[in-house]
């Protein structure tokens, strides 16, 4: 098997256990957050399965969720209980099982640049079966990035608005 990683909450030290239940739910203001606790897996961007733990073979996958977690970090990790295949993605590489164990930390407060995010976005879409993103072009004029931020934008709207719906 390959190296394996997760991203998520920071801090956390070699030997410690990543178990289900943490998340990156935990801004107390966020809809999406709010529908998750409240909801758990039928919540909008809920996982499918809330019982098991995520983990990956893709270290920029990995910081990518680091990332969204709030400056979180990249651990190798080591699956405790049998690793599965996760058909929540969209590629091969990803797996999930009942907990994992921290082998070391390989990349710390995560913050990742609009080029790195642009980078890991490409090659995930070069995967086979790829996800489905529409990032900027490298050479993307000013008018270019305006749309595509407006675009982001109400994209947001709507899914705070759903997770918003979702717990009313």
């Amino acid at each position: 098997m390959s190296v394996l990683y997760h991203g998520g909450a920071p801090d956390l030290k070699p030997g410690d256990y990543i178990e289900p239940g943490h998340s990156r739910d935990n801004y107390d203001d966020c809809p999406i957050c709010r529908a998750r606790r409240e909801k758990g897996a039928d919540a909008i961007e809920g996982t499918g399965h809330p019982e098991q733990v995520y983990c990956t073979i893709y270290r920029g996958y990995a910081a990518f969720y680091a990332s969204m977690y709030g400056k979180g970090d990249v651990y190798q990790v080591r699956p405790v209980g049998e690793l599965e295949d996760s058909i929540d993605e969209d590629f091969d590489g990803c797996y999930r099982c009942d907990r994992l164990q921290i082998v070391r930390t390989v990349e710390k407060h995560v913050v990742l640049t609009p080029k790195r995010r642009r980078k890991i976005i490409r090659f995930m879409q070069r995967l086979e079966g790829g996800i489905c993103l529409n990032p900027l072009p490298r050479n993307a004029t000013p008018e270019m990035i305006e749309r595509w931020a407006a675009r982001e934008y109400a994209d947001m709207r709507h899914i705070m608005r759903e997770a918003e719906r979702s717990i009313e």
